[in-house]
Parts: C-alpha cells; sequence; structure tokens
C-alpha cells in the first residue's frame, strides 16, 4: 500500500493498468468477472487517459481519493448502520419475545424422550427373522423332495409373518 502511494503517478505506475493486469490474471485462472466491473476498468482506464491528455501528471489516486472517501463515509456511518439496524429490530423482538416459548418446547421434548423407556432395537426384526428361516427351510425341503404339506406349511407360515402388522 505505502510502495503504491509512493509510486502512484502516471509516469511510473498506471491504476487502471493495475485493475486491468488484475483481471487478466485472473481470467487466465478462469475466474468470473461481472460485466459492470470490466466496464469500471475500461472506464477508468479511459478516465485515466484523458486525464492525462488534458494534464499532464494527472494522478487518478490523488484525484479519487476524496471521492472514495466520501462514498465510503457515508455508505459505512455509524449513524447509517444504526438506521439500518432499527429497521431489523421489530423481527429481533419477535425472536427475542419467542425465546422462552422455543426454550420450554425444546425442555417438553427433551424430557419426554428422556422419560420414555429405550426399545428394543432388534424387537421388529424378530418376525422378519422367522419369516426368513422359514423360507429357507421351505426352500430346502422343497428341493430334496419332501413332503408338499411341510414346505408349503413353512411357505404359509414366512408369507403371514412377512404380511402381518404390529411388534
Amino acid at each position: 500500500s505505502g510502495r503504491w502511494r509512493r509510486a502512484a503517478t502516471f509516469d511510473t505506475f498506471s491504476l487502471g493498468q493495475l485493475i486491468l493486469e488484475s483481471v487478466t490474471r485472473g481470467a487466465q485462472y478462469r475466474m468470473y468477472f461481472p460485466v459492470e466491473m470490466v466496464l469500471m476498468v475500461k472506464a477508468l482506464i479511459t478516465f485515466e487517459g484523458v486525464g492525462q491528455a488534458l494534464l499532464p501528471g494527472f494522478n487518478v489516486a490523488e484525484v479519487s481519493e476524496r471521492h472514495i472517501r466520501r462514498i465510503f463515509i457515508r455508505q459505512f456511518s455509524p449513524l447509517r448502520m444504526v438506521q439500518e439496524e432499527l429497521r431489523g429490530a421489530p423481527d429481533l423482538l419477535d425472536a427475542l419475545m419467542r425465546v422462552p416459548q422455543l426454550v420450554t418446547e425444546g425442555l417438553r421434548v427433551l424430557e419426554k424422550t428422556t422419560r420414555r423407556p429405550a426399545e428394543n432395537p432388534l424387537s421388529g426384526i424378530r418376525g422378519t427373522l422367522i419369516a426368513g428361516f422359514c423360507l429357507v427351510a421351505g426352500a430346502i425341503i422343497m428341493a430334496f423332495g419332501g413332503a408338499w404339506q411341510i414346505w408349503g406349511a413353512l411357505f404359509g407360515v414366512a408369507l403371514l409373518l412377512a404380511v402381518r402388522r404390529g411388534p
């Protein structure tokens, strides 16, 4: 920054050229630049060239500094920031008013889940395991030419266990 300020004259350093080189370097790495930024670079180079033609020794950084400072002060002034925060105050107050209700609901849900007895994670799989066993046993008995009453009964039990509802 200090080196740039010392060398920020049109003869030794061009602000527009710096920005143009930065955009070119970014484009080499396939970075996307908005059209407005490209147009701004073009306008800055034109502004710098016309200024140098009309007034040799024209320094864009020096001329632009007070205007940019005014824009930044207006944009980031404490008064403006407070005004923007006050616009969002009603939403913040609504959220603050709902905090006790949300905390109460959260505690109620937490209490309900901790008081409920823990379920056996394998309780719902018992019927499925027995149905699978009956299906495999019936298939083996059928493959070895066993009595159709036995493998038919095993297939029937497997079907009933597979389609029944409940624990």
